[in-house]
């Protein structure tokens, strides 16, 4: 899936400059602020520092009508991708001025940020802006989560490469569609449309009699999924596929 910057309440698209005109508050007893624009070029900094073997492939930012909050997606891309290999590493993150909500950063091979405060990847980091040593620990924290996700990315990558060698016939693939309904994973109308991919696959890579072939038919159903359930059932479609056929 997507990685996703959504602006469903009123907040408008910025550019990292713009994140600048936001004067930031003062800091007092009870409240550290966090630059809007030194966080975000801070997780940029570190993470080009950290992810090696990827580049920077793009950004977007958001501030809420008033400047206070602000959102932000960055991807890196693969420097040396194998073949038919598109996976990204995304990081999502927020931060207000108004005491409204903590400093955050998601990590994922898909993350989501909206302004209505839907914040989902798969490491999450959470730090209120409280004490003397709030920029220091959440700069420790956003290290390790970067460190951390570069093992996640490269077991998803040998996930896929396993997926796409592990043969799967067709009544297998049906097989399959079917115990991810009951699981709970996809809905009736996903189902539906997860068999309709194996009869008439949308996509080249659907087509052959492989486990990757079956996922991706999940995976294209799933798209209709709430905003708010996207990202964990994906995830959920992951662990079970991992957990039935790959280990």
């Amino acid at each position: 899936m997507n990685s996703q910057l959504l602006t469903q309440c009123g907040s408008q698209r910025c550019s990292l400059e713009q994140l600048l005109t936001i004067p930031e508050p003062e800091k007092t007893k009870s409240y550290t602020p966090l630059n809007h624009y030194d966080f975000a070029v801070n997780i940029l900094t570190i993470a080009s520092d950290l992810l090696k073997g990827y580049r920077f492939d793009g950004d977007s930012y958001a501030l809420s009508s008033d400047g206070q909050k602000m959102f932000g997606v960055i991807s890196f891309r693969k420097i040396n991708p194998g073949p038919d290999e598109e996976l990204k590493v995304a990081i999502g993150l927020r931060n207000s001025y108004n005491k409204t909500m903590s400093a955050g950063l998601v990590v994922g091979s898909s993350v989501l940020v909206c302004d209505n405060l839907v914040f989902s990847g798969d490491i999450k980091v959470m730090r209120k802006h409280q004490g003397e040593d709030m920029h220091e620990d959440l700069h420790d924290q956003i290290v390790t989560a970067i460190y951390k996700s570069q093992h996640n990315f490269d077991q998803i990558s040998q996930d896929v490469e396993a997926m796409k060698n592990r043969t799967m016939s067709q009544k297998e693939k049906y097989e399959f569609i079917g115990l991810l309904t009951g699981e709970g994973i996809l809905s009736a109308t996903q189902s539906s449309a997860a068999y309709k991919e194996l009869w008439k696959p949308s996509h080249e890579e659907f087509q052959v009699d492989t486990l990757w072939a079956g996922y991706n038919c999940a995976t294209e159903a799933l798209k209709s999924s709430p905003v708010h359930q996207i990202i964990q059932r994906h995830s959920a479609l992951h662990k079970i596929t991992k957990g039935l056929y790959l280990n």
